[in-house]
């Protein structure tokens, strides 16, 4: 018996907006009725938003990955795909496996040679990565830095060390995002380049690149928002 595929399908990066969803893909969606997703209740908003119809109750499978899944987890989850069924993963924010557990997911599956199709949509890192002004054919994205000062400061510094060979790419939960542009400001050089990448996509969208002897006499708010750093 042939095996099924896995659509790994983009979702929004901040409120609902069905226009950045490529036409295809919401085409691609209509014709699937099983999910792995992060969270059933925002998948079921999300394929709602870009006009789903199928029946939840009824007619959809929906299972949810923890992001500690285990290779026996992902063996259960992806039980039907063994059996030739199409099954699409959902990010809970811009494409699935990048900072996202549906990488283990993918990664079992290719064990199986189990088909994989990407489908194109919103990237937080990449569309900041392109508006940032920084080197796009060197960069690195190292996720969340280190919740203790102490390690954070360092990391820092060595990130700092690296952005003159690419772009050095972070980013932070909402709420402790205005902490750490204070230590950036603090740690880092004047004359280092840094780029804010807010809200991307929303109407409230703000993105800038200035050196940090700039920004300590700029004023932004970035508490609760969501926001992707880099230094370059």
């Amino acid at each position: 018996m042939p095996l099924g595929k896995i659509y790994l399908i983009p979702s929004f990066l901040g409120e609902d907006n069905a226009a950045i969803i490529p036409d295809q893909i919401k085409t691609r969606v209509q014709e699937l009725d099983e999910f792995i997703v992060e969270d059933a209740r925002t998948a079921r908003r999300y394929l709602r938003a870009i006009g789903f119809k199928k029946n939840f109750d009824t007619e959809v499978i929906i299972r949810e990955l923890d992001k500690h899944a285990k290779q026996q987890d992902c063996r259960a989850l992806l039980q039907n795909v063994m059996q030739g069924k199409d099954v699409g993963i959902i990010s809970e924010a811009g494409n699935p496996c990048i900072a996202d557990p549906g990488s283990e997911v993918v990664a079992f599956a290719h064990i199986y040679d189990i088909e994989i199709v990407p489908l194109v949509g919103p990237s937080s890192i990449l569309l900041a990565l392109i508006a940032s002004g920084f080197n796009g054919q060197q960069f690195c994205f190292h996720g969340y830095l280190p919740i203790d000062s102490a390690q954070r400061i360092g990391k820092l510094k060595k990130l700092e060390a690296a952005a003159n060979k690419g772009a050095q790419i972070f980013m932070e939960t909402p709420f402790r995002n205005q902490k750490l542009l204070d230590e950036v400001l603090r740690t880092c050089s004047p004359d280092t380049n840094l780029c804010i990448a807010c809200d991307l996509t929303l109407p409230t969208q703000f993105i800038r690149t200035k050196k940090i002897a700039a920004w300590k006499t700029d004023t932004v708010d970035i508490n609760k928002r969501y926001c992707i750093f880099l230094l370059g």
